[in-house]
């Protein structure tokens, strides 16, 4: 899993450096969570949806995350 994080990171970097050695612009936007604080990041002209988005599958990861953490929980009580 870490391997394919990894080269996933390095496909996305490589694209988007791509993008902006042509003649090209890119856009990017992320987020970062650090704890229960996220922290926003965007720039180009596209960047601002594309933190938006970043922020709402984040979101919904770690619901996720808790929702399934809470299941396992439950069924260890039985």
């Amino acid at each position: 899993m870490l391997a394919a994080g990894l080269l996933m990171v390095a496909v996305g970097f490589g694209v988007v450096f791509a993008a902006t050695v042509g003649e090209g612009s890119a856009s990017v936007g992320g987020v970062v969570f650090i704890g229960p604080f996220p922290i926003v990041f965007g720039s180009g002209s596209d960047g601002w949806p594309l933190a938006m988005g970043s922020l709402l599958v984040g979101a919904v990861m770690v619901g996720l995350v808790l929702i399934w953490g809470y299941r396992f929980e439950t069924k260890g009580d039985e």
